[in-house]
Formats: C-alpha cells, sequence, structure tokens
C-alpha cells in the first residue's frame, strides 16, 4: 500500500507563515519608522539649539566690534556700522527698548517693533527718558545696557565709553523692586554721597563705594518694605568681595553694572510709647492701629516704619467732677535725639531692640464749669458773643470775655442787674454794686456768676 503525501496540510502551513509575516512587518515597519523620525528630530532640535546659542554668541561679538556699534546720547541712540570685517553687513533686529524711570523700575519704549537695523541709522526716544540708563532688547535675547554717553562698540565719537551704572533692589523669589538710596563713593577722587540709581562715565581704574545696611520702599498704599543688604551683583567689572556693604570695584574700560541687593527684612522689635497726655491716644505703626497710654510697649515690624499720629487733640475729662476739661493738641515727636514737628513721619527701628518714641502734646486751653444764677432777673447773660441762661451750668474757654446783663426798658424805668458777684473756685468772691458793674470777666478757674436784678433807672418825661 502507498501511502501520498497530504498536500492540502502544506498548502495550510505555507499560508499560515505567509500570514504571521504580514503581521510582523505591519507592526515593526511602522515602529522603525517612528524610531527613526524621533532619532531625526532630536537631531534637528539639538541642531537648532546649538545654531541659536552660536547665533546669539556671534551678535555679541558683531555689536562688540562695531557690527553695529551703538551709542547712547541721552536722547537719540545711534547705531553704525563701523568695522568692514562682516561681509556682508549683519542685521540687528531689536524687539523693546527700555529705560529705568525715577522709581528704579524698567519700562517699555512705545515704539514700532520689531526694529531692523542693516544700515546706520538714528532712533529718537521720547523727552521723558532723556538722561535715563536705556537697555536694547534684540530678537536673540541678547541684552544691551546703555547710560547717557556711553557706547558698545567702536564708535567716531571721542571718549564714548561704556558707563559705570550702580543700582539698588529689594529682591525675592516673587519680586524685584527698585529702590532709590544715599551711597557714598570715591569714583571721582574724593568721597561724595549719590542717590541710586546713578551712572558715571567708565574709565579704566580702581573705585570704592559703600551702600547702607537697609533700604526701604513705600508702595502706592502707604506700606512700607525694609530690605537688609544680602549681596552685590555685578556685570563689566571685578569687585574684591560680593558680600560687603563697602567694596572696592576694578573696572575694565567697557559697560559696567552694579548692583546692591537687599532681602526684605523680616524681624520685630519693641517700641515704647511715652507721651504726655494724661489720657489714651491713637498712633499707626506701618499701617496698623494701636491705642496706647504713657509708656506702653508694642510689638512692632523693625526696620522702616511710618509712624502717624492719630489723635492730634483731645480733652481729657479726669478733672471733670472738680469743673475742668483739659484740651490739649499735637506739638510733636522726639526719635533718637531728633524731633519732628510733622505728625507723620518715617523712623528706623532696629532688629531686636527696644526703642522709645516720644509723643508731645500742649495743654492749650481748658473748658471751666460756670454757673450762672440770676435773681429777679428778666432776660439773660451776654458772655464774649454768647448768651446764656440763667440758672444752668455751661462749659466756657478759659480767656478774657466781655460781660454785659441784659435788661429791660418799658418806657419809664430800666430794670437791669442790680448787684454782679463772682464766685471763684479758689474761695475768693468779687461783689460789685451799679453803676459799677464790670464790663468784662476772666474765666480761668470754675466759678460761678450770680446776677441781681432791679430798677436801675427812673425816667421823667418832660412836661
Amino acid at each position: 500500500m502507498v501511502v501520498r503525501p497530504n498536500r492540502n496540510k502544506g498548502l495550510a502551513n505555507v499560508v499560515a507563515l505567509i500570514m504571521v509575516l504580514i503581521v510582523v512587518l505591519t507592526l515593526v515597519v511602522p515602529f522603525l519608522f517612528f524610531y527613526l523620525s524621533n532619532q531625526s528630530s532630536k537631531e534637528v532640535s539639538t541642531a537648532i539649539v546649538n545654531n541659536y546659542h552660536y547665533l546669539r554668541g556671534l551678535q555679541v561679538k558683531q555689536i562688540t566690534t562695531g557690527h553695529p556699534a551703538i551709542y547712547y546720547n541721552s536722547s537719540v541712540i545711534i547705531l553704525q556700522y563701523t568695522n568692514g570685517t562682516f561681509t556682508p553687513p549683519a542685521n540687528l533686529t531689536i524687539t523693546d527698548i527700555m529705560y529705568l524711570n525715577q522709581q528704579g523700575v524698567w519700562v517699555s519704549i512705545p515704539l514700532n517693533y520689531p526694529i531692523v537695523v542693516s544700515t546706520g541709522e538714528s532712533l529718537n526716544l521720547p523727552s521723558y527718558t532723556n538722561g535715563r540708563p536705556i537697555i536694547i532688547v534684540t530678537s536673540l535675547g541678547n541684552i544691551f545696557f546703555l547710560t547717557p554717553g556711553s557706547s558698545i562698540g567702536p564708535f567716531a565719537l571721542a571718549g564714548a565709553k561704556g558707563g559705570v551704572e550702580i543700582l539698588t533692589q529689594i529682591s525675592n523669589s516673587s519680586l524685584t523692586l527698585g529702590v532709590s538710596t544715599n551711597i557714598s563713593t570715591n569714583i571721582y577722587g574724593k568721597w561724595e554721597n549719590f542717590t541710586t540709581p546713578v551712572a558715571f562715565p567708565n574709565t579704566t581704574g580702581t573705585f570704592e563705594v559703600k551702600v547702607p545696611e537697609y533700604v526701604y520702599y513705600e508702595n502706592s498704599k502707604g506700606q512700607i518694605i525694609t530690605g537688609v543688604f544680602r549681596n552685590w551683583y555685578v556685570i563689566g567689572a571685578t569687585l574684591n568681595s560680593t558680600n560687603s556693604q563697602g567694596v572696592k570695584v576694578t573696572l575694565q574700560g567697557r559697560t559696567a553694572v552694579l548692583i546692591a541687593n537687599y532681602t526684605p527684612l523680616l524681624a520685630y522689635a519693641k517700641l515704647k510709647i511715652q507721651t504726655n497726655f494724661p489720657g489714651n491716644i491713637t498712633v499707626s505703626i506701618d499701617g496698623k492701629t494701636y491705642t496706647v497710654s504713657n509708656g506702653q510697649t508694642i510689638t512692632v515690624p523693625a526696620g522702616f516704619v511710618n509712624v502717624t499720629v492719630l489723635t492730634l487733640q483731645a480733652n481729657y475729662t479726669g478733672y471733670e467732677s472738680e469743673g475742668i476739661i483739659q484740651h490739649y493738641e499735637y506739638s510733636s515727636i522726639q526719635y533718637q535725639g531728633k524731633t519732628i514737628n510733622t505728625y507723620s513721619a518715617l523712623i528706623f527701628i532696629p532688629p531686636s531692640t527696644t526703642e522709645v518714641l516720644d509723643i508731645s502734646y500742649i495743654n492749650d486751653y481748658n473748658y471751666y464749669k460756670v454757673n450762672i444764677e440770676g435773681y429777679n432777673y428778666v432776660y439773660c447773660l451776654q458772655i464774649g458773643n454768647n448768651l446764656y441762661q440763667y440758672d444752668n451750668s455751661y462749659w466756657i474757654i478759659g480767656g478774657n470775655y466781655t460781660f454785659a446783663p441784659i435788661g429791660q426798658f418799658n418806657g419809664y424805668t430800666t430794670y437791669g442787674a442790680v448787684k454782679v458777684v463772682f464766685c471763684y473756685s479758689n474761695g475768693t468772691t468779687d461783689t460789685y454794686n451799679f453803676p459799677n458793674l464790670p464790663g468784662y470777666v476772666i474765666i480761668n478757674q470754675p466759678m460761678t456768676i450770680e446776677v441781681y436784678y432791679g430798677t436801675e433807672l427812673y425816667w421823667q418825661p418832660l412836661q
């Protein structure tokens, strides 16, 4: 018996193998394509990044060698191609120009950006930027800093060199505030004081500069932020230290920027309030209101704080039962040996100390209780410009007043005061009888005024 091979089974195996190959190719080919494409994309991205860094560095080299050179004369930016090394001339695209305003904040100058520079030209700046430092931002992310009369790159004007700008700022992780403060420097040979931000000509050499330990910033709400010195940031020069308030600066004949960096002061201190006002007064310390009495000590933020006396005048009623109310008016503040005559002042409270703030008042006048009694009276009593009803008590400011009991005339007789008695709180008494009645009264203590009425004059008609 002859066994014949099963041709149908062999054909099935071949078909199955072909199907497996198709599935494998369906999965592998797209993966290989994705892998190769991804590798190619990474290589392109790396090339783009490397090219960007190269172009950015090349732009700095071009400008510092005069392609184009930049000169700033306080109101105009002049761009000139002063070096023929690069052929053809390289374009410069400016995306923003900013100036440092009086508050130490960089503000964009509204121009028609982007500005593409391919030949020499001049850019006129608004008048409000005159004399202020500027920065030029390019499309490649380079930032060029200039002060009035300074240049970057070889420029034809004699003596045009990079400037020295000294700035002060308060910064932390969330904000940076440009602040103005007084500094001392011998950049001109002798020690002088200047207010930041300040710019100087840059000549190769050395000088020293000192900044204060503390600075402050006051926002639009009147809140004070105190900064304590931390370190220096420096561009275009070298310092003998970056952590000292006073440093020695070595210039390199090009643009230099020195930034004294401060961080917010978060410490507290004790402030003892002394006052000659016998009651409580209200003061505002750094925007917080306190009601205090003489000798009271409060905890306040350390550093620069705004002190405002809110009680500018007040009555003290501690002697009211004795017939006296004292009136006080604010006079001055005494702090650390200085007298401040305004009711609001900026003072500095060192951290972790107890300082004394003395608030002075003047007892400018008193109210005195005056009892006015009338006997057989017909009207009222005039003291000064005011009329007072009899058998009442009044609080009257101490002083000298005109005195006139009001009477009546009925056509035949004058019915008026015939006797006046002033009884003072010190136990003394003054008595006056008609016609020698007083024309004024001195009120300088609690008192009682007694007025007796009767017929002063008879009138006889003519026959």
